[in-house]
């Protein structure tokens, strides 16, 4: 990992983006090669060019043609990743693809507005699979916007530099991702340089506002006040000192006006917009307290130790005061609430208590200091350890157990993560690196395409027993039963205790434990030593589960094993037995205890119309799925295990011998064979599986017809695709410790008008605009030459035939 990109990097006529920069560089060995992503190119590279090469961020100054056409129809629809990283940002992301650690230096930016170029490039560098660090970040107080929450779980690590965006942050972002440490500019060097004479013999405060903070008269009225009381009551003088000097927020704004209102005042001095961020933190060194808006002037006071009260705008402000002094109340004051009155009872009681602000800070100091040093060697050393611990991507893992299974000393456990799903989890104190659960882990398997030419089939099975306990047409009971009257064994999902598991039938009067939908994930662990002892011994193996189950399985034994056939269901993604249990408990406090809980059922010979069943209070009840709150969110994809999004077995990619699920469509297709109690759609998908299937294929067993795979592509999508996965997604699970199920569906359902009432109103506008693109065009036409002479030629013309029609008419 020696090629690192630092992106999001602004102008350094921000000092607190130079102070940054500076004090990560510092950090970084100088064996790795560095490229900075800037978006002030011609400024930035006359800074540590000897350490930096840089590129440019944003190329909208350099579009072609063809690109200035594509800009325009982009910047009229809504935000587009694709155009927009096309369009402006094609340097980064070359440079991303040929880099080892994408560090995006865009804490602060999270602070502001919804950063879409930002969630653009983290995005693409995770999509890269790219090491992609967070670096310094402050966020909010309380995270709420979902489109930010997915973007924080594309990085590998955050590394956050304040608790009240640490307690925000923690609930959405596995703990392992994150590295707690101050701002790396508490590390900044001190530059020493040959002051104003102004300066001597003075002692002075530095006061550094920004228009972020100035917003108004009001407010600038109130500074005003202030020194006005700091020269009235006190001896210091002040230095008004700009941190930031960019055409669109520049501090001199602020402070050149305020200098105009003093302007015979000797103890008040301008300091000049001339120096680096080093430079300005030796001017801050020498003050006796600092009372500053810019972020990173604060910390350059901070880490002097020198008394600051910060005029903060957001939670960055509140939270670095809060970690060095326990609390910020007497440390910031609030933009918002800046009066003359808040101002000055801040000032006072940090002039009373600088003796203790200093030696507190003094004692703090040498320890941060050496901290934010070193964030850079944490940041590789929490990366290597992840890649120690990482078995596959965590978002692909499937929770198989496999890996599990074959570690040889016992080192990998499974483990629920705070959704309650299972992942693994090593030992690495046991693991003796043999890899074997890296080799055997079917998501690091190379995607091999099946090339057996699949067949449809339409199955309705004749006994009419069997159909009713099926979820479709009883496929695979006839499948199992055909097995097990060949001496052979069945694996297959059992419910018990609200737990789903696999387990092994030998006998045909126990298939009714195994039939039936569940969208339970079911559990493997118990089941692979015993199918491979089964195997060992000659049994012929009928194993059934879902596409991602069958590769683990698949990887386990191995592709080409005779004895084995794989039945795979057409699966919509799974819940975990938390998600579940947690549903049942609501109905029981609701009604009482719940028994006999089926997920599909027949109760009234529908099948067409998917529903649950279950008895409460000694009735059977009997809801739809779009009735039921749990459906309702499973089929809303609310609740399905992260992997299942992107799930790496549909289509071509499912291995199984026959994929069985229900003949959704069948009405339409082929409505003479609908059958309302169930009809199964069987896809043949190897030449074992054609064999057991012709076994069951007989007029006395079944009813089947020979379909198209067009109607699977048409009708049932979940063979061919993984389900959508809805931004409400981050936070449903999380929500779940605190909210019930019919609280979450509730805010769904609103979440989903207002979405479709967002659409609407974005379709309105952009009809409105092209209305009145076409009225400005007609406007165009109207005002033309050609238009009026056309029109003077057509009037000329009606004349004509008018005095034409007149004179026929007389006559």
């Amino acid at each position: 990992m020696k090629n690192i990109l630092i992106y999001g990097v602004g102008t350094f006529k921000n000092r607190g983006v130079e102070a940054i920069v500076n004090s990560t560089i510092n950090q970084i060995p100088n064996n790795y090669d560095l490229q900075i992503a800037s978006f002030d190119l011609e400024y930035n590279k006359k800074y540590y060019a000897d350490r930096i090469r840089y590129i440019e961020h944003n190329r909208k100054n350099h579009l072609t043609e063809e690109e200035k056409k594509l800009e325009k129809e982009y910047l009229n629809m809504p935000f587009d990743y694709n155009k927009f990283e096309q369009l402006y940002q094609k340097d980064v992301v070359k440079a991303m693809d040929g880099a080892d650690i994408c560090i995006s230096v865009g804490g602060d930016s999270y602070c502001y507005q919804p950063c879409n170029w930002l969630y653009a490039l983290d995005k693409k560098s995770h999509d890269l699979n790219k090491k992609t660090v967070l670096w310094g970040a402050s966020l909010f107080e309380k995270i709420d916007d979902i489109n930010l929450i997915s973007n924080l779980k594309n990085f590998d690590v955050l590394v956050i530099r304040e608790s009240l965006t640490l307690d925000a942050v923690k609930d959405y972002v596995d703990p392992n991702k994150i590295i707690f440490a101050k701002d790396p500019a508490f590390a900044l060097k001190t530059k020493k340089i040959s002051m104003n004479p102004w300066y001597k013999n003075r002692k002075y405060i530095v006061l550094n506002v920004s228009p972020l903070t100035i917003k108004n008269d009001e407010q600038f009225r109130t500074i005003i006040n202030f020194i006005k009381y700091i020269l009235r009551a006190t001896k210091y003088s002040i230095c008004l000192l700009p941190h930031v000097t960019t055409e669109d927020c520049n501090d001199m704004d602020i402070l050149t006006r305020l200098k105009e209102k003093f302007k015979q005042e000797k103890r008040v001095f301008l300091e000049e917009d001339k120096y680096d961020c080093t430079e300005l933190k030796y001017i801050i060194s020498k003050s006796c307290m600092v009372i500053a808006a810019r972020t990173h002037a604060s910390i350059a006071a901070y880490s002097s130790c020198i008394p600051t009260l910060v005029i903060g705008y957001s939670v960055k402000a509140k939270g670095i005061a809060k970690d060095l002094f326990g609390d910020y109340g007497n440390y910031v004051i609030d933009s918002k609430d800046l009066t003359i009155e808040k101002l000055i009872e801040k000032y006072n009681f940090i002039m009373e208590n600088s003796e203790l602000i200093i030696e507190s800070l003094k004692k703090q100091m040498p320890t941060i200091i050496n901290e934010s040093s070193h964030i850079f060697d944490k940041v590789v050393s929490k990366l290597q350890e992840q890649e120690k611990r990482k078995i596959c991507d965590k978002a692909k893992c499937i929770g198989c157990g496999l890996c599990s299974n074959v570690c040889p000393v016992d080192a990998i456990e499974m483990k629920e993560d705070k959704e309650g799903y299972i992942y693994p989890t090593i030992n690495l104190n046991k693991c003796i690196n043999c890899n074997q659960c890296r080799k055997k882990c079917p998501i690091n398997k190379p995607r091999v395409e099946n090339k057996y030419t699949s067949r449809v089939y339409a199955l309705k099975s004749k006994n009419k027993k069997e159909v009713l306990e099926s979820t479709s047409g009883g496929a695979f009971s006839l499948l199992a039963k055909k097995i097990i009257s060949e001496k052979g064994v069945v694996y297959g999902v059992e419910m018990q205790e609200n737990r789903a598991f696999h387990t092994r039938i030998s006998k045909i009067k126990d298939l009714s434990r195994i039939r039936g939908s569940k969208y339970i994930q079911s559990s493997l662990l118990e089941t692979f030593d015993m199918i491979k002892n089964d195997l060992e011994h000659g049994k012929k193996v009928l194993f059934s589960g879902t596409p991602c189950q069958i590769g683990a399985i698949k990887s386990l034994i191995g592709a080409n094993e005779k004895n084995l056939i794989t039945v795979s269901v057409v699966c919509h993604g799974v819940m975990n037995k938390k998600i579940y249990n947690k549903y049942l408990d609501e109905l029981t406090k609701k009604g009482g205890p719940i028994k006999n809980w089926k997920f599909r059922t027949k109760e009234h010979n529908n099948w067409h119309t998917s529903s649950v069943s279950y008895e409460q209070d000694n009735k059977v009840v009997v809801e739809q799925f779009t009735d039921n709150t749990l459906m309702y969110l499973y089929l809303k994809n609310i609740l399905e295990r992260e992997s299942c999004y992107d799930c790496k077995f549909k289509g071509k990619n499912n291995h199984a011998d026959i994929i069985i699920g229900d003949y959704w469509g069948i009405e339409i297709s082929h409505p003479e064979f609908f059958d309302n109690q169930g009809v199964s759609q069987v896809i043949i998908n190897s030449q074992a599986g054609m064999e057991l299937f012709e076994k069951i294929n007989t007029p006395n067993v079944c009813d089947v017809i020979q379909c198209e795979y067009s109607d699977v592509e048409k009708y049932n999508y979940l063979c061919l695709k993984s389900i959508d996965r809805p931004l409400l997604r981050n936070i449903s699970l999380i929500d779940f410790d605190s909210k019930t199920f019919e609280e979450i569906s509730k805010s769904l359902k609103e979440k989903e008008f207002e979405n479709e009432l967002n659409h609407l109103q974005t379709e309105s506008e952009n009809l409105k605009e092209e209305v009145d693109r076409l009225s400005k065009e007609l406007n165009t036409i109207y005002n033309s030459k050609r238009w009026k002479t056309m029109d003077k030629f057509l009037n000329a013309i009606n004349r004509i035939t008018g005095r034409m029609k007149d004179e026929s008419d007389v006559i």
